[in-house]
C-alpha cells in the first residue's frame, strides 16, 4: 500500500482536510493548550504514519488495551491501534464515517450487541483502510468485548498474531505473568518486523512514558480544584494518550499541554460557567459529540472533573534500572493502571473502590453511569454498584447508550435524563446539605 492508495479513500482524505480546519478553529483560543496539543500530536502521528508508508516500514496493529512503548523501542516500526480511524472521525466531527464502519461490521457478521469500539475497528479493517501489518498484537483488556476485535484483526489481516493474556487478578503474580509474555513478545516483534529492539531505546521510551504519567497525575490533581476551571470533556483524552502516544515525545507534549491549561486557568480563577454540581462520569464518554459536556456546563452547571477513561491510577512509575524492571513496569501498567483495564476485569470490588476514591478525592456530588449497551462486565455488577452508592448516600443516574452510535440513545434523551437528575435530585440535595 502506498500513500496514494491510502489517500484514494475518502475516509483518509476527510481526516487530512478536516484536521487543519479544526486546528485553526481551536487556535483561536491560545489558552486552550490541552485540545491544541492533542490536535498537534495527532497531526504529527498521521504525518509520521504516511512517512512510514513511503519508507516501506513495518506496521504493528494492536487493540486499545495495549501500550506503544515496545513498538517505539523497535525504532523503525509504526504503532497502529485498530480503533484509531473511527475515533479520529468522531473527534473531528465526522460521525457518519464511524457509523459506516459500525454498519459495515454488522453487515459482515458482527453481532449488534458487540461494542461499537470493536465495530469501528472491524469496519475500518474490513474495508482495507489501514496499511497492512507485519504482525498483530492482541490483548484481552480493557474488557472482554475486546477479544472479538482481536480475533477479527488476526483473521482479516492474515498476519502473524501474538496474544497477551492479562488474568482477572490484581496481584504481583499477574504482573509477573504479563511481564513474561512481554519478554516473549520481543523476539516475535523482531522476527516479523525485521527491526531489532534496542534496550537503550526502550529505556528512553520508558522515561518518556514516565514523564507523561507524571504530567497526567499532576493534571488530575489540578482538576480536583473547586470549581473546575477546565473543560469537562478533556479528561477522557487520557485513554488516547496511553494507547497511541505513551513512550513518545508527542505524548509528553500533549500531557504538558493538558497540565499547563488546567494549572494556568485555575491560578487565574477563570470561570466559563457556574459550577453547581460535580459528577463522576463512571462509564463511557459520549464520543459521538463531546460538545454535550459544554451543554452540561453552560446550561446545568454540571462539571465532570474525572471519569473512567481519564483516571490513571498512581501505581508507581516504570523502573528503568534493568531490562527486567522495565518489562515488569510495562506489565504493571497494562494490568493495574490502564484506564478500564484496571476496573473492567475481575471482581466488581476494584470498580467500586476506585469509584469511591474518585468521589472523595475529586469532591463529587453524584455519579452518572452512562452505560454502554455492550459493557456487560459493568451491567453485570450494576446491582452491587447501586447498593454501594446507596450506602454511601451518593445520588446515582443510570441510563443506556452507545458511545459511538447516537442512534441507540439520541443526544436529546441523554440531555433530558441528566437535566432532570441534576435539577430535581442532585442540586436540591446539595442545597439541603448546605442549610443543615
Amino acid at each position: 500500500m502506498t500513500r496514494d492508495d491510502i489517500l484514494a479513500n475518502r475516509e483518509w482524505r476527510s481526516v487530512l482536510e478536516s484536521m487543519p480546519v479544526i486546528q485553526r478553529f481551536f487556535a483561536g483560543d491560545p489558552d486552550s493548550h490541552g485540545i491544541n496539543s492533542l490536535l498537534h500530536g495527532m497531526a504529527i502521528y498521521i504525518e509520521k504514519m504516511f512517512d512510514h508508508v513511503d519508507r516501506g516500514n513495518p506496521f504493528i496493529w494492536y487493540n486499545l488495551g495495549f501500550n506503544s512503548e515496545l513498538v517505539y523501542a523497535l525504532g523503525g516500526a509504526c504503532p497502529l491501534p485498530i480503533e484509531m480511524l473511527g475515533v479520529l472521525h468522531n473527534l473531528l466531527g465526522d460521525i457518519d464515517v464511524s457509523l459506516d464502519f459500525i454498519d459495515g461490521a454488522q453487515a459482515a457478521g458482527m453481532p449488534p450487541d458487540c461494542c461499537s469500539a470493536d465495530k469501528i475497528a472491524v469496519g475500518a479493517i474490513h474495508r482495507g483502510l489501514y496499511p497492512p501489518p507485519a504482525c498483530c498484537v492482541g490483548i484481552n483488556t480493557p474488557c472482554d468485548a475486546q477479544v472479538a476485535s482481536t480475533q477479527v484483526m488476526a483473521e482479516l489481516s492474515g498476519a502473524p498474531f501474538f496474544v497477551v493474556d492479562v488474568p482477572y487478578y490484581h496481584d504481583n503474580d499477574t504482573v509477573t505473568h504479563v511481564a513474561a509474555q512481554l519478554r516473549e513478545l520481543i523476539p516475535f516483534l523482531e522476527q516479523h518486523t525485521g527491526c531489532k529492539l534496542d534496550w537503550g531505546r526502550l529505556r528512553h521510551a520508558c522515561d518518556l512514558s514516565n514523564q507523561m504519567t507524571q504530567n497526567i497525575w499532576e493534571w488530575l490533581e489540578w482538576r480536583k480544584h473547586t470549581p473546575l476551571a477546565q473543560s469537562s470533556k478533556l479528561v477522557a483524552f487520557t485513554l488516547i494518550l496511553q494507547i497511541l502516544f505513551t513512550g513518545s515525545e508527542e505524548g509528553v507534549a500533549i500531557s504538558e499541554g493538558l497540565l499547563r491549561e488546567a494549572r494556568e486557568r485555575t491560578r487565574r480563577g477563570e470561570r466559563f460557567f457556574e459550577e453547581r454540581v460535580r459528577a463522576i462520569w463512571y462509564q463511557d464518554p459520549v464520543w459521538t459529540d463531546m460538545q454535550i459536556y459544554d451543554w452540561f456546563e453552560r446550561d446545568l452547571g454540571l462539571t465532570v472533573p474525572v471519569d473512567v477513561f481519564g483516571y490513571y491510577a498512581n501505581e508507581g512509575l516504570i523502573d528503568t534500572s534493568t531490562n527486567e524492571s522495565m518489562l515488569h513496569g510495562l506489565a504493571r501498567k497494562l494490568a493495574n493502571c490502564h484506564p478500564m483495564a484496571r476496573q473492567f476485569r475481575g471482581s466488581i470490588d476494584v470498580y467500586v473502590r476506585d469509584f469511591m476514591h474518585l468521589v472523595e478525592a475529586w469532591n463529587a456530588d453524584c455519579c452518572i453511569f452512562a452505560g454502554h449497551i455492550a459493557c456487560k462486565h459493568a451491567w453485570g455488577g450494576i446491582g452491587l454498584f447501586k447498593e454501594a452508592c446507596r450506602r454511601a448516600d451518593i445520588p446515582l443516574l443510570i441510563f443506556e447508550f452507545d458511545m459511538f452510535d447516537p442512534r441507540i440513545t439520541p443526544y436529546e434523551d441523554i440531555y433530558f435524563e441528566v437535566e432532570r437528575f441534576v435539577n430535581e435530585i442532585v442540586y436540591p440535595k446539595k442545597l439541603r446539605g448546605r442549610s443543615a
